[in-house]
This record gives structure tokens, C-alpha cells and sequence, in this order.
């Protein structure tokens, strides 16, 4: 397996974390992928991107990683969005379990993908991964059997601890940033938190929530400005 690095920044450990997060995964569901790309952030929607593409405008750095299934002559790959799965992780962890269990949370995601594309199921025969709701939702589950063999290891416990610990952090400075308006910057708190921990509904929802009220409050401003110049 080939790893190609198209990053723009660097980051100590990476490809040491790459690789332990690699050594989690059994060796035959990787056997296809011809190449792991680390790239920094998905790029913008264009008009033959898919619709959840489209979707995720302006959710800056939400996705981690993305697979492709053999494209004519392109072996299967996985892309990993590097941005997003370091974003609101201080620097003092760059070198911990911390970012381990980040990348192999995506990675086993995008291998599910892989598995459902190469064998048509990743458990069992027969499972039904259409409509693309049931694909995500086993590709979840896929990611949550590895990190459930991980969190075997007491290190990776305390790691997946203090990521939580930090979606939390990140969560409260969100709702200091409502209360003062700042609308923007609390809705990228949430979305910081959500990144860090998939499982807060509650910061999806306000992030959501963020967007909503900045959008209300650039378009107040708008017309107030309109009634100045009439």
C-alpha cells in the first residue's frame, strides 16, 4: 500500500499514528486499497460532485476522509482530510493515543466503504447497504468495532477521554459565544466539537442553530442599512 503525502503543513507523528491506526485493522479487509492519500481539507463542490458533497458546504473542515472505489485505470483509495481530523486537538497531544484514535476512526470508516464496494457487505452476507443511509450506518458500525478492540488498551482509554474531554471544552467556549452573539465563532465551536466527537447531536444541532441566527442577524443588518439609505 502506497501512502501519498499532498499535505501543505507538517505534523510531527503522523505517519507513525497513520501506521499504528493501519496495525488495528485486519489485514484482508485492507486488501484492494492501493493507496492512502493525506490531503489537507476537501476541496469545493463543483457541479458533478455527489449531493452530500453539495451538503456539506460551509461545514469547513467536517469531513476526515473519503473513499473511491476503482475509477477505469485508479486503484480503490482512501483520502484522509488531515485539517479536520486535528482540528481543535492542541499541539500537546499531536505526539499521543489522542490522534491515533482519531485517524483510526475514519480510516476503518472509509475501509467499510471499501469492503461494501469489493464484497458487497462487511459483516455478514445479504446486509442491505442501500439506500447510502445503511452503507454510513454499517461503515459506522465497522469503525466502532475497531476503536472497541482499541479501547481495550488503557492508553487509548485515557486518549479517548481527554478527546472527549476536549469536545466538552470546546462546547462550553461555543455557548460563551451565543451569549455574546458571536454567532459565527460559536457555530465553530460546535462544529469543532461534533469533529472531535461525532456523537454530541447536541453540537450539531447548535451548530445548525448558529447558522441560523447569523444568517437572521446579516440579514437584519442588511435591511437596517436599506432603511438608513432611504
Amino acid at each position: 500500500m502506497k501512502i501519498v503525502d499532498r499535505l501543505t503543513k507538517r505534523r510531527a507523528g503522523l505517519s507513525w499514528h497513520l501506521q499504528r491506526s493501519l496495525s488495528w485493522i485486519p489485514e484482508g479487509d485492507l486488501f484492494g486499497i492501493e493507496e492512502i492519500v493525506l490531503d489537507e481539507q476537501l476541496g469545493p463542490a463543483t457541479p458533478t460532485s455527489p449531493e452530500w458533497h453539495h451538503n456539506m458546504e460551509g461545514r469547513n473542515l467536517a469531513v476526515g476522509g473519503q473513499y473511491f472505489g476503482r475509477r477505469g485505470d485508479l486503484p480503490p483509495s482512501i483520502v484522509l482530510y488531515v485539517a479536520s481530523l486535528y482540528r481543535g486537538i492542541p499541539k500537546i497531544y499531536w505526539l499521543s493515543p489522542v490522534i491515533t484514535l482519531q485517524l483510526a476512526r475514519t480510516l476503518a470508516h472509509e475501509v467499510g466503504h471499501h469492503l461494501i464496494e469489493q464484497r458487497g457487505y462487511i459483516f455478514d452476507r445479504g446486509e442491505r447497504v442501500k439506500p447510502r443511509e445503511y452503507e454510513e450506518e454499517l461503515s459506522n458500525r465497522y469503525s466502532f468495532s475497531v476503536r472497541k478492540r482499541m479501547l481495550r488498551r488503557w492508553y487509548y482509554r485515557v486518549a479517548d477521554w481527554l478527546t472527549r474531554d476536549l469536545a466538552g471544552w470546546h462546547y462550553a467556549m461555543g455557548i460563551c459565544e451565543w451569549r455574546d452573539g458571536r454567532y459565527e465563532k460559536a457555530a465553530a465551536r460546535w462544529e469543532t466539537t461534533f469533529c472531535l466527537d461525532p456523537n454530541r447531536a447536541d453540537a450539531d444541532y447548535w451548530y445548525y442553530e448558529a447558522k441560523k441566527a447569523l444568517a437572521n442577524k446579516t440579514q437584519n443588518s442588511t435591511t437596517d442599512l436599506l432603511k438608513n439609505d432611504l
